[in-house]
């Protein structure tokens, strides 16, 4: 696939020592995009045609993972993502 040195890339940076989980999020946001099907005004729906092994869905799966963390609101018009803050632990 197109993206899959990207997607590889990518989730490497998650053992980076100067890892910050927001800045990842955004920063990689249009590349979680493209591991969606995303239809107009309505909510992204992940893609469920790939392996487990693909870089793709373990990207997906890390992105999804990390940005439960936070507040997040996406605009289904825009296709856009709002962060918020850190969850707090005690929440769950």
């Amino acid at each position: 696939m197109l993206y899959d040195d990207e997607y590889l890339n990518v989730l490497i940076e998650l053992s980076s020592e100067t890892f910050q989980e927001k800045t990842w999020l955004l920063k990689h946001f249009e590349l979680y995009k493209t591991t969606l099907n995303w239809p107009d005004n309505l909510p992204p729906i992940s893609r469920c045609f790939l392996s487990q092994n693909h870089p793709m869905k373990s990207f997906n799966y890390h992105y999804l993972s990390i940005l439960c963390q936070f507040e997040y609101t996406f605009n289904n018009k825009t296709h856009s993502l709002k962060l918020g803050e850190l969850l707090n632990d005690d929440s769950f």
